[in-house]
C-alpha cells in the first residue's frame, strides 16, 4: 500500500500534510456560507480558500509561542471538528469493537492526537500560499463538489496538488469529507494506519489507544524541547518521520 512517505518527498509532504489536516479539520463544520447561493461549485471555492486563510492565519502571527500557537489550533479544532464522525471513520470494519469505556478514551485521544501530533508539528512551516484553482460537482444530486487547489513555497519548492471533497449541508454550507495529497486521500490513509495497529496486536483495541498514547507522548515531548531549546536527536526518528508508522 501506498504511504505518504513513498508518494512525496520528506520536506515537501510533511509541510503539504499537516497544512492541509489543520485545514480539514476546521472544515468538518458547516461553513459561514449562504445557504441560498445558486452556484454550490463556486461556494465550495470559496469555503476551501476560507479555511485555508484561518489556518495561514494563525501559522503566521508573530510572536506565538509553540504552547499559544496550540491553543490556538485547539480552539479551532474543538470547537469545530466532528470528533465522533473522524473518529468512528478511522475504525473501519473495527468501529464496533471499543468497549463504552475504551470509546470513551478513544475520543478523547483523538482530540489530544490530532491538536499535538498534527497542529503542533505546523509551527515549522509558514512559508505556503495556497491557491484554489477550480471545483467540480461530483455525482448528479448536487451534493458533492470537488475543489482542486494547490499549495505553493516561497523555498521555490515544486507546488503540491490538493483535492478537497466536500459535501454540502441540508442546511447550506459544506462539510469535508477528505482531502488527497499527491495521490493520497488522507482520511483513509488515518483509517489504514489504525486498522493495522489493531489487526496487527490480534484485533485488540487497547493496541491502538497505546499507539495514541505513544503519539501524543512523543508530541508533548517535543513541544518541550521547542519551549526549552533543548531538544535532542530521538532514537528511531529517521524511522518514524511523523510520529506514525507506515501502513503495511
Amino acid at each position: 500500500m501506498t504511504t505518504f512517505s513513498e508518494a512525496m518527498p520528506s520536506l515537501t509532504r510533511r509541510a503539504a500534510s499537516l497544512l492541509v489536516f489543520a485545514a480539514l479539520a476546521a472544515g468538518l463544520v458547516i461553513a459561514s456560507l449562504s445557504p441560498s447561493s445558486a452556484n454550490p461549485a463556486e461556494e465550495a471555492k470559496d469555503y476551501v480558500q476560507k479555511l485555508a486563510d484561518e489556518t495561514i492565519s494563525i501559522l503566521s502571527k508573530d510572536g506565538q509561542t509553540p504552547s499559544e500557537r496550540e491553543a490556538a489550533f485547539r480552539e479551532l479544532f474543538t470547537e469545530n471538528l466532528d470528533i465522533p464522525r473522524v473518529a468512528g471513520f478511522a475504525l473501519g470494519q473495527y468501529a464496533r469493537l471499543p468497549s463504552p469505556e475504551e470509546k470513551k478514551e478513544y475520543l478523547q485521544l483523538i482530540e489530544e492526537f490530532i491538536v499535538k501530533v498534527y497542529a503542533n508539528r505546523l509551527s515549522a512551516y509558514t512559508d505556503q500560499t495556497f491557491h484554489v484553482n477550480g471545483s467540480v460537482e461530483k455525482g448528479s444530486k448536487g451534493k458533492e463538489v470537488i475543489v482542486e487547489s494547490k499549495i505553493e513555497f516561497a523555498s521555490g519548492r515544486e507546488p503540491v496538488p490538493v483535492d478537497w471533497w466536500l459535501l454540502r449541508q441540508d442546511g447550506g454550507g459544506f462539510k469535508v469529507f477528505d482531502v488527497k495529497v499527491l495521490g493520497v486521500w488522507m482520511a483513509q490513509e488515518q483509517r489504514d494506519t489504525f486498522i493495522s495497529v489493531i489487526r496487527n496486536n490480534g484485533g485488540k483495541f487497547e493496541a491502538l489507544l497505546k499507539h495514541l498514547r505513544a503519539q501524543i507522548g512523543q508530541a508533548e515531548k517535543e513541544i518541550q524541547e521547542k519551549l526549552t531549546g533543548e531538544a535532542q536527536p530521538q532514537p528511531g526518528d529517521a524511522q518514524t518521520e511523523e510520529g506514525i508508522p507506515a501502513s503495511e
